[in-house]
């Protein structure tokens, strides 16, 4: 079986912009700042896991970032890219921190 290799760009100068939305069971659509390129967002929640994925995104389903810490990196972002956030427990809301670069 071949190797999978993935290229990851390193040169992602310093972190533009910073944001700390309060997420819960209603969905949170984000969208990436003109002129970044990179993102990352963390879930500094402890008692909901934080999912994410397309727009009208079901609950308790998908892909998630873990609680207490957990983060999710993204980079190479082109165009207007756009991704739905929402909490795993209803009454639960999750400070969801996200850094964006700009790049060289």
């Amino acid at each position: 079986m071949g190797t999978i290799r993935r290229i990851t760009d390193i040169q992602l100068a310093t972190i533009a912009t910073t944001k700390i939305v309060s997420v819960t069971t209603s969905e949170y659509l984000y969208q990436i700042s003109s002129g970044n390129r990179a993102f990352e967002v963390g879930n500094n929640g402890s008692i909901a896991l934080l999912f994410y994925g397309q727009s009208s995104l079901a609950a308790n389903s998908g892909l998630f970032i873990n609680t207490s810490g957990g983060a999710k990196f993204w980079d190479t972002i082109t165009d207007n890219f756009q991704m739905a956030f929402r909490t795993s427990s209803a009454g639960a809301t999750i400070q969801m921190i996200i850094q964006e670069y700009a790049g060289n």
